[in-house]
């Protein structure tokens, strides 16, 4: 009698990742375009995009000091007129670039005049945009191209700036005097901005120069020589723990966290201060580094809550190894100063929604959950998820919502009000006759009855839906448009309002391309 054992069962069904399955695809249709996935399909990309400013004066460098400490617990003084500051993670509580930009400038104008604010994706090219401009600049497209207009100047200045912050040492003197000279050779050639700096061979440019011309035209690039340091008088809200043993799952590193959060946030609490970001480093048997970074709605400060994130974010972007060392740094930000109302209706605290819409995000994606905003096009209905924003936040922004409310007297919200779309434009005609559009994403198909050109007669399959016999039709309004861009799908369509026997009006439109009929909304 023989007796089963393991080697006599079946071989289990291989694992097949991502990667296998496009390499599969690539294989049978070389002509497809299939995108290629990221090396490792074990898991998305976890990097943040770094943002930096740099503030700039020549007659008060301790103000720009501390007006740079109330942002980020991340700067560095580059001499005795600049400071450079890391704004990455105040995304979530201020906004873009732009809007980051914009309150470095209007807190530093309340404290002196003249500073000048550079907001840019490195350090070099946020010293660079504070040397050539006055006032406030902020690049955050390619970095090479925002600096290729920039005069040779700028640069001269930005090198005087990084030896005098090196205190004036022989070998600082020596090096010093070489990258003037590579300037003045430049010069020599004929070469007035960086961006022709930028745009030369890097190969010949080494015969040529050396090592010390390619230094100076990585400095014409945006590119960093050196790592941000931190100035050490700049409290900093870290904690670091290594583990005993690595932890492979989420369960164990829940216990694991609070120990970090806990005196952070009796650290933040007794300086008055919340958390405005969180990044969390991990560092994994395989010698490899799992970068998190929470930009958070608000400061807060309640160690359940951050913990609860961080797992949630975990959750959607899990590491690729087990955890060896646990690293927690807060971005700091003043205390939030909340004044209720008798009269208004109580809103949910930041704290949960930030819980909320990290659930969410892990049930269903983050790109999936937010608020809707119009996008800057003519394309009908075109609008993005993003984070959601308080009341005063959103006071100035659109929103696409399914229900537009439009009143005949409501007045714009300020006296730049424009459309920046033509379904906007079509809503302010909608708004005109007071009636209001509630759309349907994504629109229905219908079947519509033609005669002499005009619709007759719609029939849907949908019960409820409003449909039958025509009896008055406003158009055709055609639009069309990226016909021109192969990368993304262009529309061409006729748009029609109709209103039928019984007394109910929707807005239809014809897919010219297609040749199809859909329902778009439904007017009321």
């Amino acid at each position: 009698m023989r007796i089963p054992s393991y080697d006599d069962l079946e071989r289990s069904i291989p694992d097949i990742s991502m990667r296998d399955t496009s390499a599969q695809v690539q294989r049978l249709i070389p002509a497809a375009p299939v995108r290629q996935l990221p090396a490792s399909d074990a898991e998305p990309s976890t990097e943040t995009r770094a943002l930096f400013a740099c503030l700039r004066s020549a007659r008060t460098p301790e103000v720009i000091a501390g007006v740079a400490r109330d942002f980020s617990p991340r700067i560095e003084r580059h001499g005795t007129m600049a400071v450079v500051l890391d704004v990455s993670g105040l995304g979530r509580l201020l906004g873009d670039a732009q809007a980051i930009g914009a309150e470095l400038d209007r807190t530093a104008a309340a404290r002196a005049s003249g500073v000048r604010v550079g907001v840019a994706p490195t350090q070099t090219a946020a010293r660079l945009l504070a040397i050539a401009f006055p006032g406030l600049t902020v690049r955050a497209g390619d970095v090479a191209a925002s600096l290729s207009d920039l005069p040779i100047a700028a640069l001269r200045q930005l090198l005087d700036d990084i030896h005098e912050a090196r205190n004036a040492a022989p070998a600082s003197k020596t090096r010093q005097k070489i990258a003037h000279t590579a300037i003045d050779t430049f010069e020599r050639w004929g070469l007035k901005t960086l961006g022709e700096i930028a745009a030369l061979p890097a190969a010949d440019l080494s015969q040529r120069m050396g090592q010390d011309g390619l230094g100076v035209q990585r400095l014409a690039r945006g590119m960093d020589p050196a790592p941000l340091v931190p100035d050490p008088g700049v409290p900093r809200y870290m904690a670091s723990l290594e583990l005993e043993w690595p932890i492979d799952a989420l369960e164990p590193l829940s216990f694991v966290l609070p120990r970090l959060l806990d005196p952070l946030s009796a650290a933040l609490e007794r300086a008055d201060r919340g958390a405005a970001a969180i990044r969390l480093d991990l560092r994994l048997t395989d010698k490899t580094t799992h970068a998190r970074v929470l930009q958070l709605p608000a400061a807060m400060r309640d160690a359940r809550v951050l913990r609860t994130l961080l797992l949630l974010d975990l959750e959607s972007h899990p590491p690729s190894a087990a955890i060896d060392i646990v690293s927690i740094e807060i971005d700091p930000a003043p205390g939030r100063i909340i004044q209720y109302s008798l009269l208004e209706r109580a809103t949910p605290s930041a704290e949960t929604m930030a819980t909320l819409m990290a659930r969410l995000g892990a049930l269903v994606g983050e790109s999936r959950c937010g608020s809707p905003v119009l996008l800057d096009t003519h394309r009908p209905d075109a609008f993005e998820m993003r984070p959601p924003q308080s009341r005063s936040e959103a006071s100035g922004v659109r929103l696409a919502s399914r229900s537009f409310h439009l009143q005949v007297d409501d007045p714009p919200a300020s006296k730049d009000f424009c459309f920046h779309s033509k379904a906007e434009a079509t809503e302010a005609d909608t708004r005109r006759e007071g009636y209001q559009i509630r759309r349907f994403r994504p629109p229905v198909a219908i079947r519509v009855g033609i005669e002499r050109g005009r619709p007759v007669h719609v029939a849907i399959d949908r019960r409820g839906m409003p449909g039958g016999k025509v009896a008055e039709a406003a158009g055709p309004w055609r639009t069309s448009g990226a016909w021109w861009d192969a990368a993304s799908t262009g529309w061409d369509r006729d748009e029609w309002d109709l209103a039928f026997v019984d007394g109910t009006m929707c807005r239809i439109f014809h897919d010219r391309a297609g040749d199809t009929w859909f329902l778009e909304g439904i007017l009321d």
